[in-house]
């Protein structure tokens, strides 16, 4: 079950992080705001079902930082510091 549960949660990391980087009209800061909210229901449902080791919610660092970085600013050199000590799962082609 555990397994079963990782591979749906990486699927849906995947698929998630492919449209933020194929989909401008989805890269806003609003759907980072969206993301996140998404990202913690699907953490508190591994919560509930008892299934937090499974490793599922370590799939979803790469999405989670992805959804962070539509919230940061990116006027100056010091967000781009922030940007980079930020995304530590991401290539630099991703971010």
């Amino acid at each position: 079950v555990q397994q079963v549960v990782r591979q749906i949660f990486y699927m849906i990391n995947a698929v998630t992080l492919n449209n933020l980087l194929l989909r401008k009209d989805v890269c806003s800061w609003s759907m980072g705001m969206q993301l996140r909210f998404n990202i913690s229901q699907l953490e508190e449902w591994l919560h509930g079902k008892n299934l937090q080791q499974s490793g599922a919610a370590q799939t979803l660092v790469p999405l989670i930082q992805a959804a962070q970085l539509l919230q940061l600013k990116k006027k100056t050199s010091k967000d781009a510091e922030a940007i980079c000590s930020l995304c530590t799962a991401l290539t630099t082609q991703q971010v």
